[in-house]
């Protein structure tokens, strides 16, 4: 499975008059010339999780939303989220919290006006996003300047003034898409309070494995085009398909991409801290098992890899699809 997870989502349902209590965080009123209040909005309350995490909620009684990243909710970082379905358990986790009902896929039904739709839920927004390994802080910057220069469509790469982010259709109203250092927004982060929370471990790993993070914004009228809108229509399987459509790497000849597919989950992260050299962290009876099943992969991790940087004028950077280590959830959850 390709580790793409989702890192935000504002999702919306009507449960019908009464359906859901009143929960708002104040309200917006607009009104006409005569002195006439015209509509009333409802505004976010804003709902603090630890490690200074924020998510929001508005319900009127009616009509509930959320919109946050519960990935980072309660979690000293996101580096690692979760994918579509267990992102929408998380989500009506906290809306039970508050006694809202949870979002559903409702029922498909056929309208003679618009054909096939859901009655349940719905997005507006969702951000799905992945992590690679580029195996060294020098190679991340040499892959974000090769993609400065590549396009989606006609959604030329920007770099940003520190080099450390690549922006694309910044501003669209339809897809907007970005790769980005980790380790450098970590380092900003822990300039502010809602970064502080960052562990050293996370941040030194971002660092020794180069982690770029790519990712894409899903908005309303991409959604509604793409069959993504209502929740019964979402599957993690759709999610994947779109950000393999729209990813960079596949445009860089010189970029080797890595999946790792054919080894286990539980192995890949063993595998390459091998093949880069750096320490394997497993307990002497772990290293053994580990050992034991990539043998047969043809790959014994009792011998060094024999890992060489050459200060070559081209060269290709290999960029692997980085899966959460063992250690990160253990940890982190």
């Amino acid at each position: 499975m390709i580790p793409i997870h989702v890192d935000w989502a504002t999702v919306r349902q009507d449960f019908g008059p009464d359906g859901a209590p009143i929960i708002n965080g104040g309200k917006y009123l607009s009104i006409d010339s005569d002195g006439e209040i015209d509509y009333v909005v409802e505004k976010r309350v804003g709902v603090e999780g630890s490690f200074d995490s924020r998510c929001e909620i508005r319900s009127d009684g009616s009509s509930v939303e959320f919109s946050g990243n519960i990935a980072r909710f309660n979690r000293r970082d996101n580096l690692f989220g979760y994918g579509w379905e267990e992102t929408i358990r998380r989500i009506n986790e906290l809306l039970n919290l508050y006694s809202i009902p949870p979002f559903t896929s409702g029922k498909l039904f056929r309208f003679a006006d618009t054909g096939w739709t859901w009655t349940g839920a719905y997005a507006t927004r969702i951000d799905i996003t992945m992590n690679y390994a580029t195996f060294a802080a020098q190679n991340a910057q040499a892959v974000l300047r090769a993609m400065a220069a590549q396009h989606i469509g006609r959604q030329k790469g920007q770099l940003s003034p520190d080099g450390a982010t690549v922006m694309y259709g910044y501003g669209s109203k339809y897809v907007s898409g970005k790769l980005y250092s980790k380790y450098v927004e970590f380092v900003n982060h822990l300039r502010r309070k809602s970064g502080s929370h960052v562990d050293e471990s996370v941040v030194d790993f971002c660092q020794r494995l180069g982690v770029l993070r790519e990712e894409f914004t899903l908005k309303s009228r991409f959604l509604t085009q793409n069959n993504l809108r209502y929740l019964g229509s979402i599957t993690q399987d759709k999610l994947v398909e779109v950000f393999m459509t729209r990813s960079q790497f596949k445009r860089l000849e010189k970029v080797k991409y890595e999946t790792f597919d054919d080894l286990p989950r539980h192995l890949r992260a063993t595998y390459v801290s091998w093949k880069n050299g750096f320490p394997i962290d497993l307990s002497k009876a772990t290293f053994y098992r580990h050992r034991t099943a990539l043998l047969e992969y043809g790959i014994d991790i009792s011998v060094p890899s024999n890992v060489a940087h050459f200060p070559l004028r081209v060269r290709t950077v290999e960029v692997a699809a980085l899966e959460a280590p063992n250690w990160y959830r253990q940890k982190f959850g």
